[in-house]
């Protein structure tokens, strides 16, 4: 097994699954958190942009959002079979979920799960699936559905 790919699945295993609740408490504290500093700093952010920057600096984007459009889908191309960069992409939504509790974006983890079904890497594919399902398996929404799905076919409790 790929040293990144067994990190993220031992991060997985090893980290608590964020509740519904707590995921969304941790978002209304950031949140409330968030207003509070654009209140204390309100005589000094003037224009849209401004407010701009400041709502970025302090709910960041992953770094593959964080460019324009045409940038972003060249990118995601460029990427769509790169395992290691799916493994980054994935760990640094961990940390926005973690830190914010705004919900890791299934595409990345998808691609994971691709890239291992098409390079016939069963057993780490199942362990992947198995260990992203303990943390996303309930989720309601297309993707998080299609990885419980394949989870479910390849013999995982969800």
């Amino acid at each position: 097994m790929d040293a990144e790919l067994d990190g993220l699945i031992r991060r997985l295993n090893e980290t608590t699954p964020l509740s519904q609740e707590r995921s969304s408490d941790i978002y209304r504290a950031h949140t409330e958190q968030m207003i509070q500093k654009a209140i204390a700093m309100a005589d000094e952010i003037n224009t849209a942009k401004e407010i701009g920057d400041f709502i970025k600096a302090e709910r960041p984007d992953l770094s593959i959002l964080n460019q324009p459009e045409a940038e972003f889908r060249a990118e995601l191309r460029a990427i769509d079979n790169d395992l290691p960069r799916q493994i980054e992409i994935v760990h640094e939504a961990l940390d926005h979920w973690f830190a914010t509790g705004l919900i890791v974006p299934p595409y990345y983890a998808w691609r994971i799960a691709i890239i291992l079904s098409k390079a016939k890497r069963d057993d780490e594919e199942r362990a992947f699936l198995a260990a992203w399902c303990r943390h996303f398996g309930r989720v309601v929404g297309g993707t998080f559905a299609k990885l419980a799905e394949r989870a479910r076919k390849r013999g995982i409790t969800v």
